[in-house]
């Protein structure tokens, strides 16, 4: 092979890059398309740069990690997933149950039916349910131990079984009631125990 080919092949391979020009033996064992920086001083395998960990002079994969270090490795903390309650459920049925009709006649008598522009008791209800339902989604994002949201969250499920309930004896005149604003007080009184019980176990924590 003449200089000019020689030369015309070193140009080439500059213009591959270096985790192509690797072999295989050269590739980190964990990520084959990374180029390996070393060897685990432990087991002798392969590692990249990201997997390569300096500890006393020795450079370890995280296999051995633990083996060197003994109690002193870090350990990786349990990763809690985020989780609706049975609050957030509850309050999501009793939103539900405020969509129907509450009432035989009149406004009530249609699709949110409690969503009355009128003032009522029925209205109160649908509100506490949504707002109890936003609370309790949020406290179960962020996860955290706070009291006074879930002690708001208690009042509004009882706000919800206040509201129905005092919307079925006193429905807008001449209507009747149905049975949905029963459906909903169920729904919040079940809401508002289990914000109780919520309420309960973080303060004891914090006790």
């Amino acid at each position: 092979m003449g200089v000019t080919e020689r030369r015309g092949a070193g140009a080439k391979l500059r213009d591959v890059p270096v985790e192509e020009r690797t072999t295989k033996a050269d590739r980190c064992s964990q990520h084959p398309g990374s180029a390996s920086v070393g060897s685990c001083d432990g087991c002798g395998r392969a590692l990249c740069l990201a997997c390569a960990i300096p500890v006393r002079g020795l450079v370890l994969g995280s296999e051995c990690l633990g083996q060197v270090l003994g109690e002193d490795a870090p350990t990786e903390e349990p990763v809690v997933p985020r989780r609706v309650g049975p609050a957030a459920v509850a309050f999501a049925a009793a939103v539900l149950a405020t969509l129907p009709p509450w009432t035989t006649i009149g406004r009530g008598s249609g699709a949110f039916g409690a969503w009355s522009t009128s003032p009522r008791w029925s209205l109160l209800a649908a509100v506490a349910a949504a707002a109890g339902l936003l609370i309790e989604i949020v406290l179960g994002r962020l996860d955290t131990g706070a009291i006074a949201p879930r002690a708001v969250a208690m009042a509004l499920g009882l706000a919800v079984v206040a509201g129905s309930v005092i919307a079925w004896f006193r429905p807008p005149f001449p209507a009747d009631p149905l049975v949905t604003p029963w459906i909903a007080a169920a729904a919040g009184a079940v809401a508002a125990a289990f914000a109780a019980a919520d309420l309960r176990r973080y303060a004891g924590q914090r006790g």
